[in-house]
């Protein structure tokens, strides 16, 4: 028996999300900072930028982050700037502390945000069209990142072990492993991950206008 969404619950699901300032304003300074930086340093090719400007296709994105770690970091950025370019796209950011209800009825049936969100790769990015219905998803990195960050995972493999460490929220050397991560992780994108993960959204929107 399928379960009746009343009207008000896709539109709750989107609005209920942040925009990218009011996620920044919600984190600490120096993240925000990051956040922000990271963001003016975001570059779109003019050729995408044309496409995006031009793109036909009304949708809609709700990108589900966890708010410290250096892929929010890092790719929020990209993603708030390539929906920027876009006006027939629009954007919010939801975290796990938030209500993920609404979302969650949303989503294709093999995945369960409730249920599944500790074992799942953030940030997801899914896209919706008109009648909310889901057309794709992305997340959490373009593919030519993984190859790197596991090998550096390999190289650092006390850093996963305290992230499973529940008692290792104040740990400085987490802290100075995520501070070393995400300095890595800005000088891969700032060589090529920033434009592969253009590449890789850009290809979804193709696919999904050609439908």
């Amino acid at each position: 028996m399928s379960t009746v969404i009343p009207v008000q619950e896709p539109v709750f699901a989107f609005t209920s999300g942040e925009t990218f300032d009011e996620f920044c304003a919600a984190q600490p300074q120096e993240l925000a900072t990051l956040l922000r930086r990271v963001f003016a340093g975001a570059r779109i090719d003019a050729d995408t930028q044309l496409y995006l400007a031009t793109y036909p296709t009304w949708l809609t994105c709700v990108v589900l982050v966890e708010d410290q770690t250096p892929e929010t970091t890092i790719i929020l950025p990209i993603l708030v700037r390539l929906a920027d370019a876009c006006p027939r796209l629009e954007l919010r950011i939801l975290s796990p502390a938030m209500d993920l209800t609404a979302i969650n009825e949303l989503v294709e049936e093999d995945m369960d945000l409730e249920e599944d969100l500790d074992d799942m790769d953030l940030p997801l990015l899914l896209f919706f069209d008109e009648e909310w219905n889901q057309q794709a998803r992305w997340g959490p990195r373009p593919a030519a990142a993984e190859e790197r960050l596991e090998s550096w995972m390999t190289a650092h493999p006390e850093y996963e072990a305290l992230l499973e460490d529940e008692e290792s929220d104040d740990s400085p050397e987490l802290d100075r492993l995520l501070d070393v991560l995400t300095h890595q992780m800005r000088f891969w994108y700032n060589d090529d991950l920033s434009k592969a993960t253009v590449a890789e959204i850009r290809a979804i929107l193709e696919k999904l206008e050609s439908q």
